[in-house]
């Protein structure tokens, strides 16, 4: 990707081609610089969505510090279930660049491809534990409904009894629901090793 009379370009095999993008992107160069000075890492600074988020320093800084927070030292979820969340959460706000970054990030998580694109339809997989099954209930209740039945809050409860992990689930539903929405929102184009939707290019219809 380069600079090309003010636009972002992007190589294709084709030639150079225009990214439409909503918000100005910042120069990788830029978005290291703004990172290191919020205590970003590299890696995330130069994602497209943080070259468009940096923009806003201060707003950039603080979501990435939630990210953190969650994906790092004493979180309560295992990275499997971290993960699984995420996916449902990006299909059901048919997010392509979040599912598309997660997909990777999960296989590195440990999950498998055939887990992946089964949380399209968890309801119907049998390749999910009871544990996984309610937390991705749990999940399309929150994004639904903005709220927990009372037999689901049961059995959460029963792989979930400590405060601290029901807090950490809701908040990642919520985080990664918000990030889909600004990867929506703000057109945030996927990064150029990134497929479209794996693993076969379709998304939600």
């Amino acid at each position: 990707m380069e600079i090309v009379g003010g636009e972002w370009m992007n190589n294709s095999e084709n030639g150079m081609e225009a990214l439409d993008v909503f918000v100005d992107m910042l120069s990788e160069e830029d978005a290291l610089q703004r990172g290191k000075a919020l205590g970003i890492d590299d890696y995330i600074a130069r994602m497209h969505l943080f070259r468009v988020l940096l923009n806003h320093p201060k707003v950039a800084g603080e979501l990435n510090n939630t990210i953190i927070s969650l994906v790092s030292g004493e979180k309560s979820l295992s990275d499997r279930i971290r993960e699984l969340v995420i996916m449902r959460v990006s299909w059901k706000a048919a997010c392509e660049y979040e599912w598309s970054q997660h997909w990777y990030a999960s296989l590195f998580f440990g999950l498998n491809e055939a887990e992946l694109f089964a949380v399209r339809d968890w309801q119907n997989a049998d390749c999910f534990s009871d544990e996984e099954k309610t937390v991705l209930a749990a999940t399309d209740a929150v994004l639904d409904k903005g709220r927990l039945t009372p037999a689901l809050r049961e059995a959460l409860r029963k792989y979930l009894p400590e405060d601290r992990a029901v807090i950490e689930l809701i908040v990642a539903i919520g985080n990664w629901h918000m990030f889909a929405l600004i990867l929506n929102a703000l057109e945030i184009p996927l990064e150029p090793a990134m497929e479209s939707w794996p693993p076969n290019g379709v998304g939600p219809v």
